[in-house]
C-alpha cells in the first residue's frame, strides 16, 4: 500500500500502517494552554519561521522512514484550524487529529486511543519541539528494536549544569551530575507496554516513560540531539527560530 495523506475526521478511526516495514505511530501532542509562553490562547499555531509551530514536528516525523502514521493531539477549540493546517501540509502520511484531555497524560490517551496495535511502536512527541529532526524517531525507535526487554527509549543529553535540590529556597543536596540526564521527547514505547502503563496509571505522570517506570520497566535514553529545544517562553522563540532557518537555508 502507497502513503498517501488524509484528511482527520472529527471522530478519526484507529490508524494502521500505510508501508510494510514502517513500525511506529508518532503522536505529537499540541494541546497546551500556552500560558508560560504568553499566549492562553494556545501556543502551536503561533507562526514560527514561516509556519505554524506544531508543523515543524509534523513534517520532521514524516520524514522519518520507520514512521507509518502521524497522530495530532491538539486542544478542542482548535479542532478545526489544526485539521486545515495538516490538509495543507505537504505530509506523506495519514494523519488523525483528535482533540486532547485537561492534562498532557490525558491528552497522550487520547492519541493513544487512535493508534493501531498493527503498529507495534509508538512515540510520543512534544509539539513545541520544533527542532526535532527525523534521526530523533528513528534512533529512539532503533533502540527499541536492538532490545526487547525494554518497556521504552527516550531522547535526552547529559546534564551539563549544576543541579541542586532546593527546599524552601535553600540548597538541600547537590547530585552528581555525571548521572542525570535531560530527557526530551519524542519517547518510545511498544505499544501494548504504554497502553497498560495509561490504564494502570495511579497518578499524572510529568512525561510518559515515568508511567512506563512505575511498571518497573526499565527506559533506556538514548542521545539523539542536543539542540532538541522545547518552545516555552517568549525569549526561547530567537533561539529556535534562528535554528529552523538556518536548517532550511543549509537544506536540511
Amino acid at each position: 500500500m502507497s502513503r498517501c495523506r488524509c484528511q482527520a475526521e472529527a471522530r478519526p478511526a484507529a490508524v494502521a500502517a500505510p508501508d510494510p516495514g514502517a513500525d511506529l505511530t508518532v503522536v505529537v501532542v499540541a494541546a497546551g494552554s500556552g500560558e508560560r509562553f504568553g499566549h492562553p490562547g494556545g501556543k502551536a499555531l503561533v507562526e514560527v519561521a514561516g509556519r505554524p509551530l506544531v508543523a515543524w514536528s509534523l513534517l520532521a516525523a514524516d520524514a522519518a522512514p520507520s514512521v507509518a502514521a502521524l497522530v495530532l493531539v491538539c486542544r478542542p477549540a482548535d479542532l478545526a484550524a489544526m485539521e486545515a493546517l495538516v490538509a495543507g501540509l505537504p505530509l506523506a502520511l495519514p494523519v488523525a487529529v483528535v482533540p486532547g484531555g485537561d492534562d498532557r497524560q490525558a491528552s497522550c490517551a487520547a492519541g493513544l486511543d487512535v493508534v493501531s496495535s498493527e503498529v507495534p511502536l509508538v512515540a510520543f512527541h512534544d509539539g513545541a519541539r520544533p527542532l526535532v529532526r527525523p534521526h530523533t524517531f528513528e534512533a529512539v525507535a532503533a533502540r527499541l528494536r536492538a532490545d526487547a526487554s525494554l518497556g521504552g527509549a527516550v531522547a535526552g543529553c547529559p546534564c551539563t549544569d549544576t543541579v541542586k535540590v532546593v527546599r524552601d529556597g535553600t540548597v538541600s543536596a547537590t547530585p552528581d551530575r555525571g548521572n542525570l540526564w535531560v530527557v526530551q521527547t519524542p519517547q518510545a514505547f511498544p505499544i501494548e507496554v504504554i497502553r497498560a502503563a495509561h490504564r494502570r496509571a495511579r497518578s499524572v505522570g510529568t512525561d510518559d516513560a515515568s508511567l512506563v517506570e512505575a511498571m518497573g520497566l526499565p527506559v533506556a535514553v538514548v542521545d539523539a540531539q542536543r539542540n532538541n529545544l522545547k518552545l516555552t517562553y517568549p525569549e526561547d522563540l530567537v533561539v529556535v527560530e534562528a535554528t529552523l532557518l538556518a536548517a532550511e537555508r543549509e537544506g536540511e
